[in-house]
């Protein structure tokens, strides 16, 4: 990909008809005040990855309007860029960039009425070899009037002003998503050794394990130098979490042929077993070169694939749950996930298949959507869609936005995995955010939090993971919920007040005169302590949505 740096003249101005009537708001691409990614070139800007350009936008009442975009592309395995209008992160019209010279392209956007972002959006970047997928823009010209909306420029700060409303709004939901989606009532009966119920039982019950799946990528298990170092690592995650990725990257894991790390995936299974953390294999092919072992002329072939599927995903059964059998599928073109998913399927009917990607978040990924769409109407076997949060990198992308995107992606009926997740502390500029500052510890931990209510409240998710543990080794700079020296962070305190405190229900009480006593709480795998007259008895339970819900405990003699 080619990054031109050169300085262009400040274009965003209203272009007047007789009588002083707004034509049109154009927006230089080079000099707007968004722009998610890239670079300026030579006569603009140059999208080089999925992101988008545009600026903020006044309009005086509701309309949709043409708008004009002077750009240009560059296709990858015949496929030219896609190119989609945007108002505040909400995808519109599209349309296919198809010339590798400058063009006028027509879109049109549904503007509100009040202070809204409209950009232009690249949603289907790819790379093949030496072939590149880019976006190009010179402009973004927003027809006015006309009986249309008036638009006039806008600054920041009065679209930041009502971003605050649309987060406290987007809470709300996912509070109330909360006791919607994640808890349910349940009943505690307690009865005698005849089977008569038993008034005034003590009850203790607590939740044990989430049915929800938070969790991290497991990558710095036993690869610190010290022991004391990897105790600390493994108490840390284990504490905080009920779910971990181990990695599978062909390049790293089997870097000779025929003699993979399996012995290192065997103690990482093996601790997670002991400590009732379920894991997910992740990936077993990926286009990326660190899904290409150097052994192999590129991508090794179509039989070489499979055995690799079969040996790992059979080796694993029982242990190894949830795969990621193909990554990244709609960015990296050299792999279909046809084939991959149905060997992995006939390697172990029981193991849930994920198929994720990236830049999700960022502007809904077209590419992918319509990619998960037709897998399933071809039949092609996966059980879960994996939602990558961490592209553009230092986005902090608008909750209200997350929901959408969320809400879109449950319609294809599967359910929905975040996959990877890295708000990171690194003192990089947040953007894409009515939020402005810098990404400090104090950043991190606040997004965190927020985030993870969003996704916890809503009613398709059913795993967070979180991208990396510990600073040291995080792909990420100050990506870690612990710091080098392993000392958590705030980000760590304020999960874990979330995971293990609000939403871990412990209940106490006693059983009335028809021996049951009433709850409610999050859903999982509980632990009921009863005591009566100086019996005790414990037991365990399910308390999912579901239901019934309804437990009994009989007292001994």
């Amino acid at each position: 990909m080619i990054r031109w740096v050169v300085a262009m003249p400040v274009v965003f101005a209203l272009a007047l008809l007789p009588g002083g009537i707004a034509s049109a708001l154009t927006i230089s691409a080079e000099s707007a005040h968004i722009k998610t990614i890239g670079a300026a070139m030579p006569g603009g800007w140059n999208l080089h990855s999925e992101g988008d350009v545009g600026d903020y936008v006044r309009a005086d009442r509701a309309g949709t309007v043409p708008v004009i975009v002077r750009a240009y592309g560059s296709p990858c395995k015949g496929v030219w860029p896609n190119m989609q209008i945007m108002v505040d992160g909400e995808p519109g019209s599209s349309v296919t960039v198809d010339s590798k010279d400058w063009a006028e392209y027509t879109l049109k956007a549904a503007i509100p009425a009040g202070v809204h972002t409209v950009t232009v959006a690249f949603t289907n970047d790819a790379v093949e070899g030496s072939e590149d997928r880019n976006l190009y823009l010179q402009k973004i010209e927003l027809k006015s009037g006309g009986g249309g909306p008036e638009l006039t420029t806008a600054g920041q700060e009065e679209w930041a002003a009502q971003g605050e409303n649309r987060e406290d709004a987007a809470l709300a939901r996912a509070n109330k998503g909360i006791e919607e989606n994640r808890k349910s009532d349940a009943r505690i009966h307690v009865v005698d050794a005849s089977g008569k119920p038993v008034a005034d039982a003590v009850i203790r019950a607590e939740l044990a394990r989430h049915d929800f799946l938070f969790g991290a990528n497991i990558y710095m298990f036993d690869r610190f130098k010290g022991v004391e170092e990897n105790n600390v690592y493994k108490k840390r995650f284990a504490e905080l979490f009920n779910y971990a990725t181990t990695g599978f990257y062909w390049v790293a894991y089997e870097p000779e042929r025929g003699k993979p790390h399996y012995a290192d995936t065997d103690k990482v299974a093996a601790w997670a077993a002991e400590h009732g953390v379920r894991l997910k294999g992740h990936p077993l092919l990926w286009g990326d070169a660190a899904g290409i072992p150097r052994w192999s002329q590129g991508q090794p072939p179509a039989d070489v694939q499979k055995a690799r599927v079969f040996d790992i995903m059979r080796r694993y059964a029982g242990k190894i749950d949830l795969w990621e059998v193909v990554n990244e599928p709609s960015h990296l073109l050299s792999l279909k996930i046809d084939d991959p998913y149905r060997w992995a399927r006939e390697a172990d009917p029981k193991a849930k298949l994920v198929v994720n990607d990236y830049a999700v978040l960022a502007n809904g990924c077209p590419a992918f959507f319509s990619l998960l769409k037709n897998a399933a109407a071809a039949g092609v076997p996966f059980d879960g869609i994996g939602i990558q949060a961490h592209e553009p990198r230092t986005h902090r992308f608008e909750l209200d936005q997350v929901q959408r995107t969320l809400d879109r992606y449950a319609t294809l009926g599967k359910p929905l995995h975040i996959t990877e997740f890295t708000p990171a502390s690194s003192n990089d500029p947040i953007t894409g955010s009515h939020r402005k500052g810098t990404w400090n510890e104090t950043a991190q931990a606040e997004y965190a939090e927020r985030f993870y209510r969003v996704i916890f409240g809503h009613p398709a998710t059913v795993a967070l993971t979180w991208w990396d543990v510990c600073d040291r080794g995080a792909w990420l700079k100050g990506g870690g919920l612990l710091r080098v020296d392993l000392s958590p962070k705030p980000a760590y305190d304020a999960l874990w007040r979330l995971i293990q405190r609000e939403w871990k229900t412990k209940v106490e009480g006693r059983t009335d005169t028809a021996g049951t006593m009433p709850m409610r709480g999050i859903h999982g795998q509980y632990r009921v302590h009863v005591e009566f007259g100086g019996r005790k008895v414990d037991a365990e339970f399910h308390l999912g949505k579901a239901g019934p819900n309804e437990w009994t405990v009989k007292l001994p003699d």
